[in-house]
């Protein structure tokens, strides 16, 4: 898969970060992630650390085409991440995650269809992922890959891989 995305995090306590992650083509997700044990990034001590995070994200879309669409999007994303850390500038982390998604709305104008409403899901989406980090976290690079099983309303579950770089930087 090929997915960009803008992800911007904000430490609120040490161990508690408030995050936006904005995706290209889906709804954006405003978020919380709790450290619930070990040190925080900032502080590149060796050893493990498990982290979870919370996200939500709802937005209206309206597009103009041959026809008009109205369209409400939600979205709600679970995540569990487990990180070893060996040495201050090396870190491998793995995570799973569970995600739903929901799409209302409906066809305005004459559009010739029997129905002009929209209902559209995905519910339990599984999702899991391993990478590693090399650096600290003032700059650094990640690689991940990562795999997701979706199955949306009235169609049979498909699995989704992504592969990941990124530079990071922090202060």
């Amino acid at each position: 898969g090929n997915e960009e995305a803008l992800y911007l995090g904000v430490g609120i306590a040490p161990t508690v970060d408030i995050f936006v992650k904005v995706h290209k083509e889906s709804s954006s997700l405003l978020g919380l992630k709790v450290q619930v044990f070990g040190t925080p990034l900032k502080d590149s001590a060796e050893g493990h650390k498990l982290a979870f995070s919370m996200a939500m994200g709802s937005e209206r879309d309206e597009f103009d085409d041959t026809f008009t669409i109205d369209l409400k999007s939600d979205v709600t994303d679970y995540s569990l991440i487990y990180g070893f850390r060996s040495s201050a500038s090396m870190m491998v982390y793995l995570g799973a995650s569970v995600s739903n998604y929901s799409f209302e709305g409906t066809i305005k104008g004459n559009h010739g269809l029997s129905n002009s409403d929209i209902d559209y899901q995905a519910r339990n989406i599984q999702g899991a992922h391993i990478g590693a980090m090399l650096g600290g976290s003032s700059f650094n690079l990640k690689a991940e890959y990562a795999t997701q099983k979706i199955e949306w309303s009235n169609t049979e579950s498909k699995l989704y891989q992504y592969f990941a770089l990124a530079l990071q930087t922090g202060w």
